[in-house]
């Protein structure tokens, strides 16, 4: 097996604790501090609406990377019952549990700042490795998108609850 290693490039920046960081179904507003031996990289990101964040969930225990099945317990903050939430693998979901406790993450830029990306839609903590960013281009908008039953099932009940259509 080949051992993988990898350098921060930056850290996530936000002033609220992990609870609300995790209560939040939208995200929440910070920042990306990219150290300064990376900042060049950043030339040419302004303008850029959106970017795409991959990040080290350094917060999660040996225990939970052993975790393959999930239910969708975010969606528990909706009201739909926890026997409504099918128990998937972890590789069908979003889960911060999982064997490399790595994230992707779509963020909204609102203005850069030197090596400081102000970003909204942030769903990490403060303090999160930051391994990567990389714009969200129109090469990487997919609109013929399908999903399986559960899932279609899953996301009409999350609508019934909140009366609208989710991006869940």
């Amino acid at each position: 097996m080949v051992d993988v290693s990898f350098n921060p490039i930056g850290v996530v920046r936000v002033n609220m604790s992990d609870e609300l960081v995790k209560e939040s179904l939208e995200g929440v507003e910070g920042y990306i501090e990219v150290f300064e031996e990376y900042a060049d990289g950043l030339e040419g990101i302004d303008g850029f609406t959106h970017l795409i964040i991959i990040a080290y969930l350094d917060k999660v225990t040996d225990e939970q990377r052993r975790t393959l099945k999930v239910r969708h317990k975010r969606l528990l903050k909706l009201g739909i019952d926890l026997r409504d939430l099918p128990e998937v693998g972890v590789f069908c979901t979003d889960s911060p549990h999982r064997p490399n406790p790595i994230a992707l993450t779509i963020v909204q830029l609102i203005r850069r700042d030197g090596r400081k990306l102000y970003v909204k839609n942030l769903d990490l903590f403060d303090g999160t490795p930051i391994l990567d960013i990389k714009p969200y281009t129109l090469d990487r908008v997919i609109t013929d998108v399908g999903f399986p039953e559960w899932y279609r099932v899953l996301m009409e009940k999350v609508e019934e609850k909140i009366g609208k259509k989710t991006n869940l």
